[in-house]
Order: C-alpha cells, then sequence, then structure tokens
C-alpha cells in the first residue's frame, strides 16, 4: 500500500509536468525576437533541459524518547542529497511601456533517500515508545531503530522579465542589472518517512508527510563580474583573462516570494496486535528566497552550456511533534531549511538566429 502510494505520488508529479510542459509550447512556439536575459535568445525561442544534483537537509525526525526527551531517528545534514533534472522554455512577447519582455516557464524534479540507525540507551531512563494515536506501547533498557526517507521535491514556475530595450554585452566590473522579474510558482516536498525498532519494543510505524506551496515572487537579474578585485580582477575577467580565454559569462539573479504553505500527514502505528492510524492538516505562510548562479559557456551560434545552481531558504517546513507521555497530542510544527541544487544545463535556440549576439566585448 506504501509503495502504490509513492508511485501514485510521483505519477501524479509527472503529469503536472507534461501538462505545463505542453502548455508552455503552445503558448510561447510562435513568438520571436527574445532579448539575452540568462537563458532566452535573442533572435528566438530557447529551451534548456539539465540534469545534476539536490541537497536538502530537512528537520530530523524525533519519534521515540528516553527520560522525557526525544530522540533523534534521523540525522539531516548536507549530506542528503540526490538526483535533479529540470527544463523549460523561454521566448519573448513583445514591448511593454518600454521594457523588452520575455515569458517562461520551467519546473525541477529531485529525489532523496536517506537512512539512519539510531540506538537509544536509556540508562535509568528507559526508552519509550507512543503510538502518534498517544497509546502508551512500551518501554526498555536499549531501543535500536531503522529509518528511511523518501522524498521527492519538485516545483513548476511561470515568470516574465523585463528587460532593456536592447542587451548590453560589455562585462560589468561588478553587477549590471539586466531584468526585473514577476512570476508564478507552485512546488512540493513529499516525503515517505518508515521507522521500524531492531531491538527492544518491536513497533512498525510509517508517515506520509506532503507539503504543497502555491505563490508568487519578484526579483532582478544581471551579469556580475569580478573584475572589481585589484590584480586578480583583470586577470580572471579583463580583456585577455583567462574567463574570456575560455569563453565564460557569469549570471546571478535574486527571487523572494511568498507562499501558502499546505500540509497533509497520515501516520500509520502497529505494535503486536495493536495498530493505529492518524491523518492531520495544516496551513501556513512561508517566505521562500533563492539566489541563482550562472557560468554560461557559449558552444555554438544556437547552443551554450550553463553551470547553474540555486541557493533556497524555505521558512516553513514541516517538522513532525509527536504524542508524549505528558499526555501532549501528535501536532504538525514547521522548521526553516535550506537547500541548493546544481545542475549542468544545455541551452538551444529554436530560431533561425544565434543564441546570444555576439560578439562579447
Amino acid at each position: 500500500m506504501f509503495g502504490t502510494s509513492l508511485m501514485g505520488a510521483s505519477m501524479r508529479i509527472s503529469i503536472r509536468v507534461l501538462a505545463v510542459t505542453a502548455t508552455a509550447v503552445a503558448a510561447f512556439a510562435p513568438a520571436a525576437h527574445a532579448q539575452d536575459m540568462t537563458t532566452a535568445s535573442f533572435g528566438g525561442t530557447t529551451i534548456y533541459i539539465g540534469g545534476g544534483v539536490q541537497f536538502l537537509s530537512l528537520p530530523d525526525i524525533k519519534f521515540t524518547e528516553a527520560g522525557g526527551s526525544r530522540q533523534k531517528n534521523s540525522e539531516s545534514d548536507w549530506l542528503d542529497f540526490g538526483g535533479a533534472a529540470g527544463g523549460g522554455i523561454e521566448t519573448a512577447l513583445g514591448f511593454w511601456g518600454g521594457y523588452r519582455v520575455t515569458g517562461g516557464v520551467k519546473g525541477f524534479w529531485a529525489n532523496l533517500e536517506t537512512d539512519d540507525r539510531k540506538g537509544c540507551n536509556g540508562g535509568s531512563n528507559y526508552c519509550t515508545v507512543i503510538a502518534p494515536t498517544g497509546e502508551l506501547i512500551g518501554t526498555s533498557g536499549t531501543l535500536s531503530t531503522k529509518t528511511d526517507r523518501d522524498v521527492d521535491y519538485w516545483g513548476g514556475q511561470a515568470e516574465l522579465k523585463f528587460g532593456r530595450p536592447e542587451p548590453v554585452n560589455v562585462k560589468p566590473n561588478l553587477y549590471r542589472n539586466d531584468y526585473f522579474i514577476i512570476g508564478a510558482d507552485v512546488r512540493g516536498i513529499d516525503q515517505n518517512n518508515t521507522l521500524r525498532s531492531s531491538a527492544g519494543t518491536n513497533f512498525a510505524y510509517k508517515e506520509s508527510l506532503d507539503t504543497t506551496y502555491y505563490g508568487g515572487y519578484i526579483g532582478i537579474g544581471g551579469e556580475y563580474s569580478f573584475g572589481f578585485i585589484p590584480f586578480f580582477g583583470s586577470a580572471v575577467k579583463g580583456v585577455g583573462g583567462i574567463y574570456d580565454r575560455l569563453g565564460l559569462r557569469t549570471f546571478i539573479n535574486l527571487r523572494g516570494g511568498l507562499y501558502q504553505a499546505d500540509t497533509d500527514y497520515t501516520g500509520r502505528f502497529a505494535s503486536g496486535s495493536f495498530g493505529s492510524s492518524l491523518s492531520q492538516s495544516n496551513d501556513d505562510l512561508a517566505f521562500i528566497g533563492t539566489i541563482s548562479l550562472e557560468t554560461r559557456k557559449q558552444l555554438g551560434s544556437r547552443t551554450s552550456l550553463s553551470l547553474w545552481t540555486d541557493y533556497e531558504y524555505i521558512s516553513s517546513v514541516p517538522k513532525m511533534h509527536y504524542a508524549d507521555d505528558n499526555g501532549s497530542p501528535t501536532r504538525i510544527g514547521d522548521e526553516g531549511v535550506f537547500a541548493s541544487r546544481t545542475m549542468l544545463r544545455l541551452n538551444i535556440s529554436l530560431g533561425a538566429q544565434q543564441l546570444y549576439e555576439e560578439p562579447l566585448k
């Protein structure tokens, strides 16, 4: 049943991504004259696709307790990583109020799997197991648990970029703002967690903890360089420097927005002949801030390769507080987390003209 639910969730996510991509192609493919705004081509529509790695450190799972204190059954850190994939399409929408405007749709999906084995040595303070519904299951001097975590992190965005009327290809000494961003965003963190005891009180616990974020964001973006740094700057970004010889350009954009965070929790517990289940929901307001860095290399007139990294802060990610021996019930809490996603992306122009205006100065 648990595997079927996971398969169904992954299938629903895949259908969403395909639907968004199909809509984007139908809406944007006929347009032309896009500006060089990070990934958009100067003379036509650009598509991009890539893959890489996702780092996501989620709140620890603390299910068992000893002496009234919760014990860690999982150890979350920056070593929690998995594969990631993403893609998008961007094209021109014409001039709006003196700004050259491009529209784009993009999405990503990542999966992380972790497992932790933890021992609870309570000594005189016995290790305690309590069902999420509040029943005291048992105590023991030594308790060992194995925790498996399977997480899907996914998202889709539609955004508009408002850029200067004509692209500027002179490299800045520090930063040049090229466009402003307005976007709508939906993303999700879907967790399937399993805990089992291997010593002490025998039990098995499974939970699904899914949060979907709906919101919008604003931001800015443009090109940056290291040319402002004395001595080092001229060697890296100056004319004839190593970046110039390699044909590399560096870009940055910053985005921040408010989101409605909808969380659904279902926990299923079993120990011997005892079994129980519990479901809860929670709504919260979350802030998500992102810094994106791109290093881009032109491969041909209509192709380029980008190393793209998103650094994210999510202010509200669910953290379960389970029932304890003081009578407190199971409830959904939250905690802020950081995430990072790095992908190597291939950018391809669909138009007849070149992907970016050359030569660079």
